[in-house]
């Protein structure tokens, strides 16, 4: 075995680990934990986004995580799916892809595309908090698609080559990873009544979790816990599930909920 053969076996070696960590963590509370552990491990990463696309075109933001600026990240996300994952050069695919037979997925890796982005695009997503280098997978699902997105900042400079071999043999494993644990989302918190499924209806599974631990008395901080997400994330959720059910406060949450029971 070649010193080059044999120092992959023994980073791949020191991985195991957390990829066994990361599986087991598969539909449960801190999945999304683990897997950016291991991703801090295996490349380096400073950010990670995951995002998922229905086949009726609505986008959800399913993780923003920035270690070192959080509420960064979770600013980035609102803007992307805001309206400027249209200029997302990924975008066509994602879309083409959204609703396709889960074996279309081809566990290939996309890297940055600077000379397809438009200006706006790369000026609101890159240029703060200085971000240098993105990769991302591209993940067929049942019900859409789902997107991930890793990035490198000027701390750590752009993806080496040897970060990118490590990532495309990480690729299938992601795949799975990703595409089980956000089809079969964490089990919430109790069981909704027939009154709270129906006013709830309208929010992604991340924003009926975090409502449903409202209403059981919980606060933002020890919901942050329960979910195992950043409390800037939280209030994230918060904001979009208020504004999709037209409410202003807990007391309008719950009033929405109860009505009628």
């Amino acid at each position: 075995m070649n010193e080059t053969a044999n120092t992959q076996l023994i980073e791949w070696g020191n991985l195991l680990p957390s990829v066994a960590t990361c599986i087991e963590a598969v539909e449960r509370d801190n999945f999304e934990s683990q897997l950016l552990a291991l991703l801090h491990q295996a490349v380096g990463i400073e950010q990670c986004m995951i995002f998922g696309y229905s086949t009726s075109g609505n986008i959800d933001c399913l993780l923003a995580a920035n270690h070192q600026l959080p509420r960064v990240a979770d600013r980035l996300a609102q803007i992307y799916v805001s309206g400027l994952f249209r200029q997302d050069p990924n975008y066509l695919q994602l879309s083409r892809l959204a609703g396709q037979p889960e074996n279309t997925s081809t566990d290939a890796l996309t890297t940055m595309q600077v000379e397809a982005m438009s200006p706006a695009y790369r000026s609101h997503l890159f240029a703060f908090p200085d971000l240098v280098d993105k990769v991302s997978l591209n993940i067929a699902a049942k019900e859409g698609a789902y997107y991930l997105n890793l990035y490198r900042g000027t701390r750590r400079g752009p993806f080496t080559s040897a970060n990118l071999n490590c990532l495309n043999s990480l690729a299938p494993l992601l795949t799975s990873l990703i595409r089980r644990h956000y089809s079969n989302a964490p089990a919430r918190p109790e069981q909704l009544s027939s009154r709270e499924a129906a006013a709830l209806a309208p929010l992604s599974e991340r924003e009926r979790q975090l409502c449903l631990y409202l209403l059981r008395g919980h606060t933002l901080k020890t919901a942050a816990a329960k979910l195992d997400i950043a409390f800037s994330t939280t209030e994230t959720y918060r904001k979009r599930a208020y504004a999709k059910l037209g409410v202003t406060s807990k007391a309008g949450l719950v009033a929405l909920c109860k009505v009628g029971t």
